[in-house]
């Protein structure tokens, strides 16, 4: 089996950390991405024994620097790289706001794509892998958290684009999950009502979504595709986002 050192962005915590546990657990190292959450990036490290590495996406002049560090932490080639780090904040037109879209568009999907491009630089890497975290609302699309996915939406032409252009020695892929965490000021009863609005009829889980990952870090036969783990949330139309089921 293929065993990779990898970079985890957003790796602190919620889906990054599930990630980051799992490809442990497969026999991979990890280098694990923080910005703000140093505290529990240094718990994940300890837990793991992996190197830990500090950038804010949302500077994109830095992202080069970030990964040369990424590489030091590491001790030597980085060949995988999970985006998993996304910011998130609620925006419906009309009532868009142009700094939140430039702060989303450069952590969602510019920092994403250059450090798959700075993955690919390296000449010491002869094969590497990259899995973008998308979403299941690019098949299903509604206008809650507008900037966002606009984000989502520019990372998955991205994803294609990269998977053409860094072919043969990096591919490229995509998890696409459906609701896995709550978010916001959602309660453990609406999270609980919202994440079974699939056609399974059952929450998705981060581990699942973490599996995927795994699993197309080392897929020899895949290139460009996108894996949607979401029960089928995305044949289930909404005018809004799903954690705001149960509200008036």
């Amino acid at each position: 089996m293929i065993r990779r050192t990898v970079l985890v962005t957003g790796a602190a915590k919620r889906l990054g950390a599930a990630i980051a546990r799992r490809l442990v657990a497969d026999g991979h190292r990890v280098v694990i991405h923080y910005n703000g959450s140093v505290d529990e990036a240094a718990a994940l490290a300890a837990e793991l024994d992996a190197p830990m590495v500090q950038g804010d996406l949302s500077e994109l002049r830095d992202i080069d620097a970030l990964f040369t560090r990424a590489r030091v932490a590491a001790g030597g080639p980085i060949d995988g790289l999970v985006n998993s780090a996304s910011a998130f904040a609620f925006d419906r037109p009309p009532q868009t706001n142009a700094g939140l879209m430039a702060k989303l568009y450069a952590i969602n999907a510019a920092a994403p794509a250059l450090l798959s491009s700075a993955l690919a630089r390296q000449d010491d890497v002869a094969d590497g892998a990259v899995v973008d975290i998308l979403d299941q609302k690019l098949a299903n699309p509604n206008p809650d958290f507008f900037a966002y996915s606009c984000a989502k939406f520019a990372l998955a032409g991205a994803n294609t684009m990269l998977a053409q252009g860094l072919a043969p020695r990096i591919a490229v892929n995509a998890v696409a999950p459906g609701l896995t965490l709550q978010s916001g000021d959602q309660s453990d009863e609406e999270f609980a009502a919202a994440s079974i609005k699939n056609l399974l009829g059952r929450p998705i889980g981060a581990d699942a979504v973490a599996e995927a990952v795994s699993f197309l870090l080392t897929a020899r036969g895949i290139a460009g595709q996108t894996l949607y783990v979401d029960c089928g949330q995305r044949f289930c139309r909404r005018d809004g986002d799903v954690m705001f089921e149960g509200r008036e």
